[in-house]
């Protein structure tokens, strides 16, 4: 088995974790009823009545997401085995879109903040 490293930092050592993700929809229906009753009747014994009942049904949908990741937890203890919750920072390059995740923030500037902060800079030489 051959060693694996890091893209980034050319580390070798890794945590297994997962993603755990948490989606919650409600749909709020509300239904319009319109009745629309007519009569006629040629003599005053058969009457005709005609009843139309038309339906609208509208629904709010709203919906929410979490996506966390946790890292599997190297404790043997038994029950008191829990896995900890991480904040992941994501940062996707500019330049060949490659996503990379870190669970400490880094320090990175997108070309437009580069950009900004050399004029910045060069107002003050």
């Amino acid at each position: 088995m051959s060693e694996i490293k890091c893209i980034v930092c050319g580390g070798s050592h890794f945590r297994k974790g997962y993603y755990e993700i948490d989606v919650d929809v409600d749909i709020y229906p509300t239904a319009y009823n319109n009745v629309d009753v007519t009569s006629r009747s040629n003599d005053d014994v058969h009457i005709y009545i005609d009843v139309g009942v038309t339906t609208t049904i509208e629904n709010e949908i709203v919906e929410k997401g979490d996506i966390s990741f946790n890292l599997i937890s190297e404790e043997n203890n038994g029950y008191h085995r829990y896995d900890e919750s991480v904040e992941t920072y994501k940062y996707i390059c500019e330049d060949c879109g490659f996503i990379m995740s870190f669970i400490k923030e880094k320090f990175v500037e997108s070309k437009i903040e580069e950009k900004k902060r050399k004029q910045k800079e060069g107002k003050y030489l």
